[in-house]
C-alpha cells in the first residue's frame, strides 16, 4: 500500500510538472464548473488475498483463506447551475471469500475437527444526488466538494459451511434491499483540461434495511435495522477519474 500512494504522489506531482501554459484554467473571475456542463466518471477495484499454512495465536491451524473481490462504478452528472451538478450513480461489486481451518479446540465449538467456509456476495447500488464543489485557489484546478445522496442497494450472499472434510455441510442464503441517504466530501483536481481525479468518503450516513436469511433452503429468519452512521470509515474512501464536457 505504501508503495502505492508512492507512485501515485510521484504521478500527482509529474503532471503538474508537465501541463504546459495554455492548459491552466487560470480565469478566477468564473468556476468553469458553469451550468450546462456534463461528466463522466468510473472507478474499478480489485484484490487479493491468499495465505496457506499459517498459525493463528497458536492454536488454530489455518490451512487455507483466499480472498477476492473486485467493484466496477460508474458515475454522470449535469451542471444545473455554477458549482451545482445533479447526477447519477451505479456501482456493482462482488467478493469471494474462502476460509479452512483447524483446531484441537474446534470439537469444543463446533463438533468437528476440521472446518471451512465459502462465501460469495454480490452488491449491486443505484443512487442520485446533488454535488456542490467550492474552487480552492485561482487557478480553477483544485476544487473541494460535497455530495448529498439517496440510494438503494441489494446484496446478495450464499455462505456454505463444511464440517468435517463433508460430513455435515450447511448453507445459507441473505438477502438485504438498504435504503440510505448520505453526504460524501471529497476533493478534486484537474489532471488536464476536462480530466479530473476524484477523493471522496462518506462519514455521515442514514440508512435503513430490511434482510431475508434462508438457511438450508427453508425460510429461518430475517430482520431490520434503521442505522446512523458517523463514524470516519476506510473502507468507504473512494478514488476515481473523471471527464469534464463543455469547460
Amino acid at each position: 500500500m505504501r508503495k502505492f500512494y508512492l507512485l501515485f504522489l510521484f504521478l500527482f506531482i509529474n503532471s503538474i510538472n508537465s501541463f504546459s501554459q495554455t492548459d491552466q484554467n487560470t480565469n478566477a473571475q468564473k468556476s468553469i464548473l458553469d451550468k450546462g456542463v456534463s461528466h463522466f466518471g468510473f472507478r474499478v477495484g480489485f484484490s487479493n488475498k491468499d495465505i496457506e499454512n499459517d498459525r493463528l495465536l497458536t492454536i488454530v491451524d489455518i490451512d487455507e483463506i483466499k480472498n477476492l473481490s473486485y467493484e466496477f462504478a460508474l458515475s454522470g452528472s449535469w451542471f444545473i447551475d455554477e458549482n451545482v451538478a445533479w447526477g447519477v450513480k451505479v456501482n456493482y461489486g462482488f467478493s469471494d471469500q474462502t476460509y479452512k481451518i483447524s483446531s484441537n479446540l474446534l470439537p469444543l465449538l463446533i463438533n468437528a475437527q476440521t472446518y471451512s467456509s465459502s462465501i460469495a456476495t454480490s452488491n449491486f447500488e443505484i443512487g442520485t444526488g446533488v454535488k456542490n464543489y467550492v474552487p480552492f485557489g485561482n487557478s480553477n484546478r483544485f476544487f473541494v466538494f460535497n455530495e448529498t445522496n439517496a440510494s438503494y442497494s441489494y446484496l446478495s450472499s450464499l455462505t456454505r459451511d463444511v464440517y468435517d472434510e463433508g460430513k455435515d455441510i450447511k448453507k445459507s442464503m441473505k438477502n438485504t434491499h438498504e435504503i440510505s441517504l448520505g453526504l460524501s466530501p471529497g476533493v478534486m483536481y484537474f489532471l488536464k483540461k476536462g480530466f479530473a481525479f476524484e477523493f471522496a468518503f462518506n462519514p455521515v450516513m442514514i440508512s435503513y434495511n430490511r434482510t431475508y436469511i434462508k438457511q438450508d433452503e427453508i425460510n429461518d429468519g430475517g430482520g431490520s435495522d434503521l442505522a446512523i452512521d458517523f463514524r470516519f470509515n476506510l473502507l468507504k474512501i473512494y478514488f476515481g477519474f473523471a471527464y469534464y464536457f463543455g469547460i
